[in-house]
């Protein structure tokens, strides 16, 4: 090609794998690493500085990025450079940017629904693109435990989950409510919010929230969940709130789901997040915070049974976790969502739970059949290695930006701040 990918990295744990993808299928990469937070997305001077000075010393042929930053693409626009982002975040508030409308942007996202919202809002070059596995983690595996034969016994469980809980500073429904000073929802607001989160509890596969907030309620949410975006942005107040709304039935469903386990197997929970009283019991043992890279794996591989529930902010998609859980060869029983019963073979290469009796029920049984819940292991990373590679993925998805865009053969030397 003539010409390198440069990376952007700001802490995204895929990262690493991103790179060595980008590697095989480019023949290298160049990287711009900036963890610093942002407090603007439009205009930040230094890390401007950074690219711009990148793109003046290399033959830059595409930017690409997790997530969506709008200064990249409103850089990249200027200069006549493909910015490729992929998604893996929901809710990415900086999707309602209004450069995405910017000719440069590839934006491949993993979540079908919020595709075709992005597409709605006229998104340049926008494509539904699931996420992707990692042959490495399970080659990772096998390496530590050769390396330290303890390392089995450490992670072996029958039931873990690795996740937030959603139950502090993400969770605005319950910052708002605890806020000094801030305007409170109505009475008759939170009582229809109260009932409109039981029955998304209740539903599966299918995100009620957004369609059953009326426009002023979904401002009076929003107001109190200070939840608010600059000029920059499009105004879409009602999937703000709903999106508040689904943290909320996040934190519920993630909680009663632990807490039924727990209340008949032992089950360990790798979060951060502040344990709730009723998960305080015997059954459940909060391990903390586990490393993406040293220490995930190794969980995935030795747990009999690992865990997704999904956000209710992931509305179609399919999380990293669950790729992540068969990279490792890992058993995954997981709630249902559209594009995951699309992609496994239920009861073959994952296990699907449609409600709460039903994740009990399976589990039960999952962990009374081992060669059942062994082979499906093996089915399931067996799928992701084919059909969902990271190597296979990356290479796709440059292929198709290069088969796109016209101007990447000239895309070098003309390099504007």
């Amino acid at each position: 090609m003539g010409k390198e990918i440069l990376v952007y990295r700001w802490g995204s744990l895929n990262e690493p794998m991103l790179c060595r993808a980008i590697d095989e299928a480019a023949g290298g990469h160049l990287e711009l690493t900036d963890e610093a937070k942002w407090q603007n997305y439009h205009a930040n001077a230094p890390f401007a500085e950074k690219l711009i000075g990148m793109l003046h010393a290399n033959r830059v042929g595409a930017v690409i990025s997790y997530d969506y930053f709008p200064l990249i693409s409103m850089i990249c626009e200027i200069n006549h450079i493909p910015y490729i982002s992929w998604i893996y975040d929901c809710p990415l508030y900086t999707l309602q940017s209004k450069t995405i409308t910017n000719e440069c942007n590839y934006i491949f996202c993993f979540d079908e629904v919020y595709a075709g919202r992005m597409a709605a809002l006229g998104a340049a070059h926008c494509y539904h693109y699931p996420l992707a596995g990692e042959p490495d983690f399970f080659e990772k595996v096998q390496r530590l435990e050769r390396e330290n034969g303890t390392l089995k016994a450490k992670y072996q469980c029958d039931i873990s989950f690795v996740g937030n809980l959603y139950n502090e500073e993400k969770n605005r429904l319950r910052q708002a409510a605890g806020r000094k000073g801030q305007r409170k929802l109505s009475d008759y607001t939170s009582g229809y919010v109260e009932g409109l989160i039981s029955s998304q509890l209740q539903v599966y596969g299918y995100n009620l929230l957004r369609d059953s907030l009326p426009e002023e309620m979904a401002v009076e949410i929003a107001e109190a969940c200070n939840i608010s975006l600059g000029e920059e942005y499009y105004k879409d107040l009602r999937q703000m709130a709903a999106d508040a709304l689904g943290m909320e039935v996040s934190a519920r469903e993630r909680e009663e789901a632990l807490g039924r386990l727990s209340g008949r197997f032992p089950v360990k929970l790798y979060t951060a997040s502040k344990l709730p009283e009723s998960l305080c019991n015997g059954n459940l043992r909060k391990m903390g915070y586990a490393d993406y890279q040293k220490e995930v794996p190794l969980i995935y591989h030795n747990s009999r049974i690992n865990l997704n529930i999904t956000s209710k902010t992931i509305e179609s998609g399919i999380p990293q976790r669950v790729f992540d859980i068969l990279s490792c060869q890992g058993f995954c029983l997981t709630n249902y969502q559209p594009e995951i019963a699309d992609c496994f073979a239920d009861g073959e290469e994952l296990v699907i739970y449609t409600d709460m009796e039903d994740l009990v029920r399976k589990a039960e049984y999952y962990l009374a059949h081992e060669d059942e819940r062994m082979q499906i292991a093996r089915n399931g990373y067996r799928k992701v290695m084919e059909k969902f590679g990271m190597r296979e993925r990356t290479a796709q998805m440059l292929d198709e930006v290069f088969r796109q865009s016209g101007y990447v053969a000239e895309a070098a030397g003309n390099v504007s701040g």
